[in-house]
């Protein structure tokens, strides 16, 4: 490892660069992830209750809650009420097919962020429908235009379609909720080239979005709502598409 001297003569290295904070969830990702790497456990097996998990692991079991939900939103496990947790799709295997790019923990924050979303955003659409100017139903427009004349090209339709949702949130008058959403759409879109690549038809994805505009520009906030819970359900079907294909593959 190479080393050099700064002005005052003191010697440095790449070793000595700052510590990083790693968060309990985190740490039990990377546990979580080991053991269902493991020969030991295979597709099908259930998993050890969250109680024996963070009793296993010394943490409290809202830490194991939140990242088994994770993990199920994924497609990894899935929970059945009154049975316990199962493994219902290898994580090697998931994250080696070349549909998904995304690291393990990219794939948790991403799961976490659409989850915010689905919550979030309808609510955002309605208070857009009661509220939006003249304005701003002509920048939210704008960007549904801008989608249609996109839809050979993914990238641009992509950048479209968050400029659309950005257009909504910054209509709907709330302040706290404009900067909530906006760090949730940023952080989703980020990984746009992933997303946009696992849609099968950006032309129902385009009529998706020209209801949720219908609806707020003819302040039909319980409408717009509807509309924006239907694009959510359809854009978690798409991009759950990869790892649906990968348990196919098992089988």
């Amino acid at each position: 490892m190479a080393t050099h001297k700064n002005d005052t003569g003191e010697i440095t290295g790449a070793l000595l660069r700052p510590i990083e904070r790693v968060t309990v969830n985190q740490q039990v990702v990377a546990r979580l992830k080991s053991f269902l790497q493991s020969e030991n456990v295979r597709v099908g097996s259930k998993l050890p209750s969250e109680r024996r998990l963070a009793s296993m692991l010394n943490v409290g079991r809202p830490s194991i809650r939140e990242v088994l939900r994770s993990l199920n939103i994924l497609g990894i496990v899935k929970s059945k009420q009154g049975d316990g947790t199962y493994l219902i799709s290898s994580i090697h295997r998931l994250l080696s097919d070349p549909d998904h790019i995304l690291t393990f923990q990219e794939s948790l924050d991403l799961a976490e962020l659409a989850e915010a979303r689905f919550i979030i955003e309808p609510t955002i659409a309605s208070l857009a429908a009661k509220r939006a100017s003249r304005e701003e139903l002509s920048q939210i427009e704008a960007h549904l235009r801008g989608m249609h004349g996109s839809l050979n090209d993914r990238t641009k339709f992509l950048e479209h379609d968050l400029q659309f949702h950005l257009s909504i949130v910054k209509a709907c008058g709330n302040d706290v909720l404009k900067r909530m959403m906006s760090v949730v759409l940023k952080g989703l879109f980020d990984h746009g080239a992933q997303l946009v690549k696992n849609y099968s038809d950006l032309g129902a994805i385009y009529r998706l979005h020209t209801d949720i505009f219908r609806a707020i520009e003819n302040h039909d906030s319980r409408r717009a709502h509807s509309a924006m819970v239907c694009h959510m359900r359809v854009s978690k079907k798409e991009n759950v598409r990869p790892a649906r294909r990968t348990r196919q593959t098992m089988a």
